[in-house]
């Protein structure tokens, strides 16, 4: 394998980590849980509303119901339209009560909006930046609108699915001979017209409601990804699951059951993806963080020997104007020196002299940083104990680390204690 090869094989290990850790971090887990709740009591009640517009609809429009009625005439419908019309119709009024219930469901779908919101601020917060209210509330209509939206769609896909199972079809389908063929493909359209849905809203919500401003590819690459794994999953539960057998166990409420667990699958993968776009933009600071708090090389912890094989060598960081390559003897920086780096070592070791204290620095270890953090000229000298490549840290990404991060403050704080005793 090559070096590019291994590098890159290496960083994406590093970022499928840090992905990981972050998403047990941040309590992902519990936000999806959160987002399929609120996909129970907010999305299936808009449905519903849907539904009741239609057969309001149905009910005071006299040229709907005619047409419908002409319409099955003639096809020759397999059907009684007219039972079918008055079972929809029957007792169906638009009043001001159902004005009102749909005022409700809307209102309720805030519910879904909020818990999808809590989930990507919880992992775009150290970043994200705060909108005026005017934006949030605009914000608020455009993802209430795709919601309706994807509702309308999804019931749209569900009736063509009915549709297509009644009797007027399946006459047709027999009849020309390709029963199967005609089943699996208006199945196969509906269901792919539901995963485009889901890949188109899913790219909209990394986009706008992230708060970090990520390229559009990104989004719909990681969107891709998202749709992709969720097909997958479903394919493999429809392919495990007897869906008969586990209706007579569980009877009613079984369909709900199973639509629960899929929705909470979807929410993990789209929060777990929605990590992965974070982990992009900001990799190189996040990598940063992962090396500084490197564990120690005589830690018994199997985690702490894990993490250190895995960052030790940060290739995503280094480049040609930040590397250094010293042999012995060489100097890093002398006493009086502007602190304008803290330093790495990649390989080989450094000698530090300050005063009449020597300290001894090898790969895997920091150094420099007491200077940078207290905006003074070096106090001491430091040279290469053995051929040895550094990393250069700006002292401006320095700072930016220590603020962002608690447990980088706490270990550069011990260092700065150390430098002053």
């Amino acid at each position: 394998m090559t070096d590019k090869k291994k590098y890159a094989l290496l960083e994406f290990l590093q970022g499928a980590y840090i992905t990981s850790s972050l998403y047990v971090k941040n309590n992902l887990d519990a936000c999806a849980s959160a987002c399929s709740f609120g996909f129970i009591f907010s999305f299936m009640p808009i449905i519903l509303l849907i539904l009741t517009i239609f057969i309001n609809i149905l009910h005071v429009s006299s040229f709907a119901v005619q047409t419908i009625i002409s319409l099955a005439e003639d096809l020759g419908a397999g059907f009684d339209v007219m039972k079918f019309i008055d079972t929809l119709s029957d007792g169906a009024t638009l009043s001001f009560v159902n004005i009102v219930l749909g005022f409700f469901i809307v209102w309720m779908a805030r519910k879904l909006f909020l818990s999808i919101v809590q989930g990507l601020a919880q992992i775009f917060k150290p970043v994200a930046r705060a909108r005026p209210m005017i934006k949030q509330l605009l914000t608020f209509a455009g993802v209430l609108i795709a919601v309706i939206v994807a509702a309308v769609m999804f019931f749209a896909a569900f009736t063509t699915r009915q549709i297509f199972s009644l009797p007027l079809f399946t006459y047709v389908s027999e009849n020309i001979g390709l029963p199967v063929l005609f089943s699996r493909l208006s199945n196969r359209l509906t269901n792919t017209a539901l995963y485009v849905m889901l890949f188109i809203l899913t790219v909209i919500a990394y986009k706008f409601a992230t708060g970090s401003r990520p390229p559009f590819k990104l989004c719909v690459v990681f969107s891709g990804l998202c749709t992709i794994s969720f097909y997958v999953f479903i394919a493999v539960i429809s392919f495990f699951l007897n869906r008969a057998n586990y209706n007579t166990i569980y009877g009613v409420l079984s369909n709900l059951v199973v639509l629960l667990f899929e929705v909470y699958i979807f929410f993990t993968l789209f929060l777990f993806f929605a990590q992965a776009i974070y982990t992009v933009q900001y990799f190189p600071s996040l990598l940063l963080t992962e090396l500084y708090l490197l564990p120690r090389r005589d830690s018994p912890r199997i985690d702490h020997s894990f993490r250190r094989l895995l960052f030790i060598l940060p290739s995503a960081l280094m480049t040609e104007e930040n590397t250094l390559r010293l042999n012995e003897g060489e100097c890093v920086y002398g006493e009086g020196d502007g602190a304008d780096y803290v330093y790495y070592v990649v390989s080989g070791s450094i000698t530090e002299i300050r005063g009449m204290t020597q300290n001894y620095r090898d790969k895997g270890m920091f150094f420099g940083e007491p200077e940078v953090l207290l905006n003074m000229e070096r106090q001491g000298k430091a040279f290469a104990g053995s051929p040895c490549v550094l990393l250069r840290i700006p002292n401006r990404n320095f700072s930016e680390l220590i603020k962002k991060d608690a447990k980088a403050s706490v270990k550069a704080m011990a260092k700065l204690a150390e430098f002053k005793a």
